[in-house]
């Protein structure tokens, strides 16, 4: 099981041509390998076995006679909902990343988040247990309290699992992921040359050792420099072909990469990857372009 993911595309910042996509920061996505989903399993098998069997212990010092039958399958819908439910937990948490939308959002996404997932897990192993209880002969009642003080009840225990949940996520992608430093190796510098870039009316005589990425917007360019950006009416491809020889080299369908400013590179189960760079940024390249760029830094 795994969250969704989507892939974002180059582009623009500033209401400049082809702004919409790029940075549309990628969504960040969970991808647990199956190990992980199995281990979760059996930890959710051992919590309804501990309170179940704490409950029919409670219930026998009180003298209540309670079927075992009752005691498991009023535990087995419980967890089996939140099994069930897991996944959407996770692909929602990984979309209140606070570094895309900021803490004020991520806080009440989850609170929204806990109001919907007790809903749910008290609504789905509430109908669970109305069609099972008959099977064994018996009758699932929802009790003589009010509705509000068993939603508040349930309510306190669904909103700690949540924020388990969430919190767990976050700390096992963190350590499953595991970035690969790359060692740039040291070579003769290419002949220093200089790009005239036409931003708008002004003309400016760049360095291309400055440009750090560089992303195609529409019928323009974008050229990444630390802390600025300039604006070329150009195709990517001819670009690319400009400054292939400089270093530069294709790492997604619209984006290239200054491979002299990249530090590290970290990779997913997809086989995408994400560079980080010189000035700290991070970019995505996508499984189809990782051969060259190994090629060119190796």
């Amino acid at each position: 099981m795994t969250a969704p993911v989507t892939d974002g595309g180059a582009g623009v910042t500033g209401g400049r041509p082809g702004g919409g996509d790029a940075r549309r920061a990628e969504i960040r996505a969970f991808r647990f390998p199956r190990w992980a989903w199995i281990a979760y399993a059996v930890l959710l098998l051992a919590i309804a076995g501990l309170t179940g069997s704490s409950y029919w212990i409670e219930a026998q010092r009180v003298g209540l006679v309670i079927p075992a039958w009752q005691i498991a399958v009023d535990e087995l819908t419980s967890i089996g909902i939140v099994y069930a439910i897991t996944p959407l937990v996770f692909a929602w948490t990984a979309r209140l990343d606070p570094r895309r939308i900021g803490w004020p959002r991520v806080v009440v996404g989850h609170v929204a988040g806990m109001i919907v997932f007790g809903l749910v897990h008290v609504g789905g192993m509430t109908l669970l247990r109305l069609l099972l209880y008959p099977l064994f002969g018996g009758a699932y009642g929802l009790g003589g309290d009010p509705l509000l003080t068993r939603l508040i009840y349930e309510g306190r225990k669904d909103a700690l699992a949540y924020l388990a949940m969430a919190l767990g996520a976050w700390l096992l992608d963190a350590a499953l992921r595991k970035p690969q430093t790359i060692v740039v190796t040291k070579e003769a510098e290419p002949a220093r040359r200089r790009l005239e870039i036409r931003d708008g009316a002004r003309r400016e005589f760049l360095d291309p050792a400055e440009i750090l990425c560089v992303e195609a917007a529409g019928n323009y360019v974008e050229l990444q420099l630390p802390g600025r950006a300039l604006l070329q009416r150009q195709t990517l491809a001819a670009m690319e072909g400009e400054l292939a020889a400089l270093g530069f080299v294709r790492i997604h369908r619209s984006r290239l990469v200054n491979r002299r400013h990249v530090r590290s590179i970290e990779s997913n189960e997809s086989g995408d990857f994400t560079l980080r760079l010189s000035d700290g940024r991070q970019i995505a390249g996508s499984r189809r372009f990782r051969a060259a760029l190994q090629l060119q830094i190796s």
